[in-house]
This record gives C-alpha cells, structure tokens and sequence, in this order.
C-alpha cells in the first residue's frame, strides 16, 4: 500500500516511532536540552513514558513501526523530523545538526525489512519535517527558521508542484527550533499556534480559511503547548504540561488522551515531534 498523506487531522492508520533508548543530552541542539542539560534525562524512565505512548496510538487503532535505533543517534525518538509523506509517498529532508547525520540510513533499513517506499531524498539544502505543516489539502506552510533553509523548500515545491498543492514559506525566529512548536493545525478548521511568533501572513491565512484558533504564550511554546498529535475523529494525543490547551480543545468537542511525557519532552519535542505519520485516510 502506498504511503499517504495530505491533511494533519484524518484518520491516522500507519506511523512511524523511534524508541528512546540511547536519549541523553550529549550536546544539546536546541534550547530545550540546553535547560535540562545538567540534570539531563532519565532515559529508563523516558522509556516507559514512550511505552505509554505506543499503548496510547495502539489502543486507537494505529499500527506503529519502530524504527531501528543505535547509540550514535540519542535524539532519534524525534522522528517527524526525518521528512514528510506527501500524496508521491515518503519524502526524507537533510537534518541542519551533523549530530542527526546517519538517522536517515537507519530508518532506510527499517523501510526496506516493512517494504515503505520512500519517493525522494534531500541532498542539498536542508529541510526538517517538524517545519512542514498541512493547512489543508491543498495547502502547506514551510517553516524557514535555523533547521530549514530556502533550498530545501525550493526542492519540496518541485516534489508538489504538479499536485495543486500551494506552498506558503513561513519565516520564524530561529529561537522557535521549528514551525510545529508555534504553529499546529489540529482539526480541519482548529490550530494550536503562537500567534506573536509567527509572521501576520500565516495567521491571516488561517483566519481566511475560518480556522478556529487556540492561542499561547511565548513561554508555553518552550512547554510544547501547540506540539499535540491529531490522530483522527476529533481525537488528539495530548500531555499533562498542556492541561490548558486540552481543556479549550474539549470545549471545541474533542477528544484529548493526555499523556505523562514529562521526561521525554525534555529532548525538545512534544508527540508531533515523536511521530512520523506514514498513513492517514
């Protein structure tokens, strides 16, 4: 079956997630792992908070691939970041930190064993998956910020150019690491966002398109605030440090599985971050 997908709210059937076996702050790669540097993680029970995340997608339905992991790679649980699937299939982009170098030849391995087609390969440029968000179907914001650069989103323009999809280049502060911690369409018509960090443009074009927006702080941003995970029918997967977003989604009429992610969102990424989709409906 062909790996797809064009929204960020439709049913999600296939996923890929990485296992934080060997997650430690080395050297930090963004502001979040500077913080909790000293303390660092605790990776056993990073684990078992990554466990309960598996049990949470299982239990609705979602078949989850685990990809294979290797010492050499300790932030590899953050797998959105190797690219995007788009409607030609799996799209891998170019990591910005040499520390991520090699993630992408692992997870190569894990695609050939579950037969996964991947479509493209970035190799000039860079491009993350944490800067690619659907709108809708037929359009598609592109963080620019330190982790994505104007190259790799030429080459993603030319990957969607014959698919009538508009891409829309959001410039943002380097400080943000990636458009899904301020930016998160969650909902066909809802998205989580900053609206202080973002350039008016990407917000007004929410607004064009009605979207019902859930707003925060530039403090709550560095607490994953806006990086949840839409799994489908209204249902999102959610954490403890966003109980205030949660309740605003529930009065919207979702559905919100509130996860215990304290240890593991110290690597600098929320369930977002964790997830690489390789199926929705």
């Amino acid at each position: 079956m062909l790996n797809y997908q064009r929204n960020e709210y439709g049913k999600l059937k296939k996923v890929l997630l990485c296992q934080p076996d060997y997650l430690k702050i080395l050297q930090p790669i963004n502001v979040i792992q500077e913080k909790h540097s000293v303390n660092n993680i605790d990776t056993e029970l990073a684990c078992k908070e990554h466990q309960q995340f598996i049990k949470a997608l299982e239990d609705e339905g979602v078949e989850v691939i685990l990809g294979k992991n290797h010492e050499r790679y300790p932030y590899e649980v953050n797998t959105r970041d190797l690219g995007v699937t788009t409607p030609k299939g799996i799209v891998f982009g170019r990591f910005f930190s040499p520390l991520r170098w090699g993630e992408h030849r692992l997870i190569e391995q894990t695609f050939q064993e579950e037969d996964i087609y991947i479509y493209d390969k970035h190799t000039e440029g860079t491009f993350e998956g944490g800067d690619f968000m659907y709108i809708d179907e037929n359009t598609v914001a592109i963080g620019i910020g330190i982790r994505t650069d104007l190259v790799g989103v030429r080459q993603l323009e030319n990957t969607l150019s014959d698919l009538g999809i508009e891409v829309i280049p959001v410039d943002f502060p380097e400080e943000y690491l990636h458009l899904d911690m301020i930016m998160n369409v969650i909902g066909e018509k809802t998205a989580v966002l900053c609206e202080e960090a973002l350039p008016t443009h990407i917000v007004d074009t929410l607004k064009e398109k009605d979207f019902t927006l859930i707003n925060v702080s530039k403090e709550d941003v560095f607490l994953h605030k806006c990086n949840l995970l839409s799994i489908g029918d209204n249902t999102i997967i959610s954490h403890n440090q966003a109980e205030d977003i949660n309740e605003q989604l529930q009065q919207l009429g979702f559905r919100v599985i509130q996860l215990n992610l304290k240890e593991v969102l110290k690597s600098g990424g929320g369930p977002r971050c964790m997830s690489f989709p390789l199926l929705r409906e």
